[in-house]
């Protein structure tokens, strides 16, 4: 069977139809039977456990870093006696110090190294934790170097006492004869002065980064040094307000998880102020007046059924999450806002559900109008709950997991509201019409007092009620002695002055020539201001942006900006596939290639190399030793060996070669890196680094540095969001192709899509907002909701039997415009109580969605109408 444009329209009126009578039938079975499924599946919430590993959640699963970390842990394992700083590729229980001198002094100056050696020492000695009766200090849970002590940072002491003593220092790396130590990754906030060989020296600098890397194996082990971390961070937060000359940031491997749990935490109790903000605008919604008079009707009134409204999505919630507990779907904390927009969809589809059931005739029994009340809000709950679901559903094809997880959990709560409010929610507007169809208080349920200049104040206020007018009068301000006929009579009459207002004001209003005029500029300058904010479109979800903003880490990822990541970080290069390198021409390529890297434009240059051939080179010239080529191995091995305190100790991995040859396999170097404290920049070097390397394709070369696995989220989150886009405006257009009967209107649907996206992605980078992990989930979102506000005005156009397109539009509006408000205005109340709450990911969903609903708001009731009107007769 053939199925044209609109051909589920007609099929799903009659099926709602149907549907209204079966529960208007068994009222009692729809109320009853949600409640007790909630209850059941709301007990998932026990062993909720949330998933706060911030490096998955945040980084794409099929990040190339990813790769490249493994291929670094799998040839150098971080275990005990092979720890040396700066060559980690894992984070795990590792503790970050950065030390500044206070006042812009200079951190070499005595008076601060001393000051510096007294806090090394405390947090060595002084920094203890108690577990199975023993005493844990750092010494007991640091991990080993090759030469079997703990790193003890003895080359801050030694670069103090050779600056106080008026020996030249050079930078980036520092030589004392034919030993050397590569400093610009430790020292930060340098100024230099050339020396005599055009060496940079050291004339000053401002900060220190120190690392103590701790236990992480096995569980118990790492259990502990978790413990220490946690009260290391105690004993800093004190220690550092009685530090005379030197500012102390920290930053350990647990940060990034606690600080999103303080994310979570701080929702909850505004969740709860966004549930009552919204039972306070679904009761306020709800008042309707007897005509004549400024008093309650409370037969039309019904607050409860606005309360129960609302809680039906919190029903949804808490079954959808319960659910998925139990399936064994991980919960993170960034789902803690998914509440406030689910409680707000919801409650879009409450207004829906009523404004239809108002435009039923109060005369029919009840049964007549909940199945006229379903027939006519069908198209409408169908397209809202489906497009939001499945916008979310899309969302979840993302390589990014805490998005992937968030739509996850979003889409089942979007549809279990949805089904509540199919069987709870309609249930309970059986029960409230029959009061009403009964002259009862929707409160009290005791029969309501009709209205008379002589009753008494009290009962004026609050027992006042009409009767189902018997005659059709005529439409009128808020009112409940005004009815409307039958759907399925030529004319609704409506029963307050919103629906009034958009029907005979404003939409006759827009509709005047000079008004679509100034509308139409109006759009031309919205769309050259999206384009304009689209063209300089930020990238990416930087560490520091998982912090609240009072976190103790946030002015230490601002030293690393200030100080670190615009000249000296380290790079890793791994050279998988090493040549023979007994060969004096690999041995040369091996070299050339080091150059190459170090010679790039966001390298430091040669100077910042820290590679174990050349120190061999550099050894050979100051000893005048000649190194047979046939015997190099074994000539590199001692060299390398011979001194346990060197870190190329641990950048070489042995093998054998197909002549049972004892050869190097594989091996790193390291270099200097320049100019990465933007996500622009640090893009930049990632993509410049991946480049390079593969010239070397036969040597099989990685990079990686930690940053790499957030750059690889800046690069993916365009390429994801587009797909996901495109993929949630096909399903959005095969539904609107389905309901609207008009295949043209598919078409202007198509476009209100595109323009809202454009104006929701332009207008979020002029608000200062990044396309990151959390944009992007409201940038998901904002389709369907596109969707909602396009299809509800397109669909109410084309059923509307006016003969003038204007009095089309008046028609559309006039039966869907307050609702829409409604809903747009329940979806910014909900989300508004987030916008002063201190945490860039917080407030980034809150600018997100606002804008989402806002800019759809404007096109459905300003330019898609006018749209309508020019190009659809």
């Amino acid at each position: 069977m053939r199925c044209g444009f609109g051909c589920l329209e007609p099929k799903a009126a009659k099926f709602f139809h149907s549907y209204g009578l079966l529960v208007s039938q068994y009222p009692f079975i729809f109320l009853l039977s949600p409640i007790l499924v909630t209850c059941f599946l709301a007990t998932g919430l026990i062993g909720l456990e949330p998933l706060s590993d911030a490096l998955y959640l945040y980084t794409p699963t099929d990040a190339p870093s990813k790769t490249e970390r493994r291929i670094i842990h799998d040839a150098w394992p971080l275990v005990d006696g092979t720890f040396v700083a700066g060559r980690a590729v894992t984070q795990s229980r590792e503790v970050q110090v950065a030390v500044v001198a206070r006042n812009d002094g200079n951190i070499l100056e005595k008076v601060f190294s001393d000051e510096l050696k007294t806090m090394e020492s405390f947090i060595r000695n002084n920094i203890t934790v108690e577990f199975n009766n023993r005493t844990w200090s750092f010494s007991d849970l640091c991990l080993a170097g090759p030469d079997g002590r703990c790193a003890n940072n003895d080359h801050i002491q030694l670069v103090s006492r050779l600056y106080h003593h008026g020996i030249n220092i050079t930078y980036p790396t520092v030589r004392l004869a034919d030993k050397s130590a590569y400093i610009a990754s430790a020292l930060g906030g340098v100024k230099l002065a050339k020396g005599e060989n055009n060496e940079n020296i050291i004339v000053e600098a401002s900060a220190w980064l120190l690392i103590y890397q701790l236990k992480f194996y096995p569980n118990e082990m790492s259990y502990i040094s978790g413990l220490w971390e946690r009260e290391f961070k105690n004993q800093m937060d004190s220690y550092k307000k009685r530090s005379k000359y030197i500012s102390i940031t920290y930053f350990h491997s647990q940060t990034l998880s606690d600080e999103l749990k303080r994310n979570a935490e701080r929702l909850a109790p505004k969740f709860i102020g966004a549930f009552v903000i919204l039972v306070c605008f679904s009761v306020l919604c709800s008042i309707v007046t007897i005509k004549g008079s400024g008093y309650i009707d409370w037969v039309v009134t019904k607050p409860i059924l606005s309360v129960l409204g609302v809680s039906n999505a919190g029903m949804g919630i808490a079954s959808a999450m319960g659910m998925l507990t139990y399936m064994g779907i991980q919960y993170n904390d960034i789902i803690a806002v998914m509440p406030f927009l689910v409680v707000a969809v919801g409650t879009d589809n409450m207004f829906l559900m009523v404004a239809s059931l108002k435009r039923t005739d109060r005369n029919l029994k009840y049964d007549q109008r909940i199945a006229e009340c379903m027939a006519d809000a069908a198209v409408s709950i169908l397209i809202t709950a489906l497009t939001d679901a499945l916008s979310f559903g899309v969302g979840t094809i993302t390589t990014i997991p805490a998005v992937q997880i968030f739509c996850i959990y979003t889409m089942c709560a979007l549809l279990l509201t949805f089904a509540y409010q199919l069987t709870f929610f309609c249930a309970v507007l059986v029960y409230y019409t029959r009061i009403e169809e009964q002259g009862l208080h929707s409160i009290w349920l005791r029969p309501a007092v009709t209205y008379s200049s002589t009753s008494p104040l009290n009962v004026k206020l609050f027992w006042l009620g009409s009767q189902p007018p018997k005659a059709l009068p005529s439409c009128g301000t808020v009112n409940s002695s005004t009815s409307s006929t039958s759907l399925t009579s030529s004319k609704h009459l409506h029963h307050c002055t919103a629906t009034s207002f958009f029907r005979n004001w404003y939409a006759p209003v827009l509709m005047q020539p000079w008004i679509r005029a100034i509308a139409g500029l109006w759009y031309l300058i919205y769309l050259a201001l999206s384009i304009y904010g689209c063209s300089h479109l930020k990238e990416g979800l930087e560490p520091a942006n998982l912090l609240v903003d009072d976190s103790y880490a946030t002015p230490h990822y601002r030293v690393l900006e200030r100080h670190y990541w615009h000249y000296g970080a380290s790079l890793q290069i791994v050279v998988n596939n090493a040549p023979d390198l007994r060969n004096p021409v690999e041995r040369i390529n091996m070299d050339k290639m080091a150059s190459t890297f170090a010679n790039s434009k966001v390298s430091i240059g040669d100077e910042g190399v820290q590679f174990w051939l050349r120190e061999m080179q550099v050894s050979e010239d100051v000893h005048k030793i000649t190194y047979d080529d046939m015997k190099f191995y074994d000539q590199a091995a001692k060299y390398i060996y011979s001194d346990m305190s060197q870190p190329w100790v641990v950048d070489v991995v042995w093998g054998r070669n197909n002549q049972s040859e004892h050869v190097i396999k594989s091996y790193r170097f390291m270099i200097g890196m320049r100019d990465i404290s933007t996500t622009t920049k640090q893009t930049e070097a990632t993509n410049t680094f991946r480049e390079i390397a593969s010239r070397f394709e036969r040597y099989n070369v990685t990079t990686y540095m930690p940053l790499w696995l957030f750059t690889d989220q800046y690069a993916l989150v365009v390429p994801n969001t587009m797909q996901d886009i495109v993929v949630a405006v096909a399903c959005m257009l095969v539904i609107s192709a389905l309901l609207i009967p008009q295949p043209v209107c598919s078409f202007w649907v198509a476009v209100t899509i595109g323009s809202i996206d454009l104006g929701v992605l332009g207008f979020m980078t002029l608000w200062g907002v990044n396309l990151d992990a959390i944009s992007m989930i409201t940038i998901i979102m904002s389709v369907g909701f596109s969707v909602d506000y396009s299809a509800h005005i397109t669909y109410a156009y084309v059923i509307s039997k006016e003969t003038t397109t204007t009095a089309r539009v008046c028609d559309a509006l006039g039966d869907l415009g307050w609702p829409v408000a409604q809903g747009a205005m329940s979806t910014i109340l909900a989300v508004s109580v987030l916008s002063d709450v201190p945490a860039y990911m917080i407030v980034t969903f809150f600018k997100t969605v606002f804008l989402a609903i806002s800019i759809g708001f404007l096109h459905g009731l300003v330019f898609l109408p006018l749209m309508l009107s020019v190009f659809v007769d």
